[in-house]
């Protein structure tokens, strides 16, 4: 099947992730500066590698605040850089879409753990693009996680990389999602595949015995939907090792340690609100940083 070499979507999942901040909103609504979200730092990560499109896989319980406050779209970082060279730029500025995908309610309780939402969010990304044509299927998948802490600036000069659209992984300390920490990495179809199979081979409920073909005995309690529990590093761990990235900062805000060393770190004191320009909601431009 024919992909596109110019399409990169950027998959931020939201569902099914876990943290120790326990407040009634969503965590990756915690703020790492001034009117500036961790979702929101996701967002203009992806913008700063080049992801044309933005999918955020958040069910409808946390939906609706999430785009209240992200709105519908931001700004193609590369269209500003060039409009910087062009009378009257702005105009020539593109928008990148940002999209709303719920888990699936079959898969709910079944095979969501925290991978099932970069998983399903590229499904979902995949079926609808194809849709459109075959020739905007896309060729792999940014994948960002809103508590896995980067500063994006750095990532700018691994752009090129990242756009070859082969799998590829960002590190720290030698550590990347293989290990399961939040750190972005690109997906391609292949790994994709990997990934899924490794949960959805994992979460059954029934055995079949004496060669049935249909199931007809269930599994003993330990023994059902095992991929439900699974962490990042069980469904990703056996991705591929030989194209790994390592950059300088990185924080997990996972953890409130995580989080403290964030917001006492040069990354964190140098953080704030991107400009009016690349980050704004539908209807209500929002004050600089």
């Amino acid at each position: 099947m024919t992909r596109s070499k110019e399409n990169l979507p950027g998959i931020i999942p939201v569902s099914g992730m876990t943290s120790e901040f326990g407040m009634e909103w969503d965590s990756s609504l915690i703020p790492v500066a001034p009117n500036y979200t961790a979702l929101e730092s996701a967002i203009f990560e992806c913008i700063h590698v080049g992801c044309n499109s933005i999918w955020i896989v958040a069910n409808d319980d946390i939906a609706p605040l999430i785009r209240h406050r992200i709105g519908e779209y931001a700004t193609d970082m590369r269209s500003v850089e060039q409009g910087a060279f062009k009378n009257w730029g702005s105009p020539n500025h593109l928008e990148v879409p940002i999209y709303y995908v719920p888990i699936h309610p079959k898969h709910r309780d079944k095979v969501d753990n925290y991978a099932w939402s970069a998983i399903y969010g590229a499904n979902a990304c995949f079926w609808i693009m194809r849709m459109f044509s075959r020739w905007t299927t896309p060729a792999a998948y940014y994948v960002s996680f809103p508590l896995g802490m980067l500063d994006p600036k750095e990532l700018l000069k691994h752009r090129a990389k990242v756009q070859k659209k082969k799998t590829f992984y960002f590190s720290h300390k030698g550590k990347t999602v293989r290990d399961g920490y939040p750190i972005s990495f690109v997906m391609e179809p292949e790994e994709w595949r990997r990934a899924k199979h490794t949960i959805t081979t994992n979460a059954s409920v029934w055995k079949s015995t004496n060669g049935e073909s249909i199931p007809r005995e269930k599994l003993p309690p330990e023994e059902r939907l095992v991929s439900l529990k699974y962490n990042l590093e069980d469904v990703f761990g056996g991705g591929p090792t030989n194209n790994d990235q390592e950059i300088e900062e990185f924080y997990n805000l996972t953890t409130w340690d995580g989080y403290a060393n964030l917001l006492g770190s040069p990354l964190g004191k140098r953080m704030k609100r991107p400009s009016k320009t690349l980050m704004y909601r539908k209807g209500k431009i929002n004050d600089d940083g």
